[in-house]
């Protein structure tokens, strides 16, 4: 075929609707170009000079990431977390897989240096998840020094949490984020606390005493295509295998309150334990393994 004539059949092709039937058979390669049309229509292909790219009438996609299906972090052996990027390691500097589970020990809580709350950050280890996506946590919560499974008694004011952040992409330093935390919360013990950071300021509540009666829960984020996240909680399923979730979305509607931070199409997600002032520290906070069903880089 000369040049001529495979110009002409591209023509062709491109101004012809096929049916579902019909077949394209080319002997040769075809090469695609980048697209910067404003609105493309759904379904189209382009290469933009790093990555194929598929538009899905939302946004571009990639066609080289891996989707990855229930990538298990179970926190095996003994040592440093494993492939997390960490903001603020020295805040909380005692955080490990401890036979089999991450372990967040808070020994000391000068100066709220633990606190994640309107413009105070504090450790955070994060992965960078891409919607869409599904993240569980499972047996996630407070525990004593001498034993991470069980929570320490409620004093007057305690605020001692261990939970998932997302975080926005790419700047630690931003002060835009949520997060999803498990603990006492003031006088309300064994709480699921929920809250959005947005420009430095921190909308939060709970959704009351005792809705998970040992300080342990586990946790669900749905990333949605439009960048939003549900967020959901039940009591500890310890038999995943043969029993099935029951999940609780956060407020009834799976909101946490106010208004949440606007995310970009990769966010940060992972582990925060933190306490405000010093009552009941010392403590840790524990989970067993997490679950990722989404799209990675």
């Amino acid at each position: 075929m000369n040049k001529l004539t495979f110009i002409a059949l591209c023509l062709m092709i491109s101004s012809y609707s096929y049916g579902q039937s019909k077949k394209v058979i080319i002997d040769g390669a075809i090469v695609i170009s980048d697209s910067n049309g404003a609105a493309p229509v759904a379904g189209t292909i382009r290469w933009n000079g790093q990555d194929f790219q598929g538009y899905d009438g939302t946004q571009w996609r990639t066609f080289t990431y891996v989707v990855d299906v229930n990538v298990t972090d179970d926190f095996e052996g003994n040592g440093p977390l494993l492939n997390y990027t960490t903001n603020n390691a020295s805040a909380v500097p005692g955080v490990t897989r401890t036979n089999g589970r991450y372990r967040a020990e808070v020994l000391t809580n000068a100066n709220n240096v633990t606190l994640h709350f309107n413009g105070s950050q504090g450790r955070l280890d994060a992965k960078e998840v891409s919607f869409p996506f599904e993240y569980i946590v499972r047996n996630i919560g407070i525990g004593t020094i001498e034993d991470s499974q069980i929570a320490p008694p409620i004093n007057i004011s305690s605020y001692v949490f261990s939970g998932i952040q997302a975080h926005v992409h790419p700047d630690f330093n931003s002060i835009n984020s949520s997060h999803f935390v498990v603990g006492h919360r003031g006088n309300t013990e064994n709480t699921i606390e929920g809250k959005n950071t947005v420009n430095g300021s921190s909308s939060v509540n709970d959704a009351g005493a005792n809705v998970v009666p040992d300080g342990r829960a586990d946790l669900r984020l749905v990333g949605l295509s439009d960048h939003t996240i549900r967020w959901y909680y039940q009591v500890p399923n310890s038999d995943v295998a043969n029993t099935a979730d029951n999940w609780i979305p956060y407020n009834g509607t799976g909101l946490l309150p106010g208004t949440p931070p606007v995310f970009g199409n990769t966010i940060y997600i992972g582990p925060i334990t933190y306490a405000f002032d010093s009552d009941n520290v010392p403590f840790v906070g524990t989970i067993d393994r997490i679950e990722l069903v989404g799209e990675t880089p």
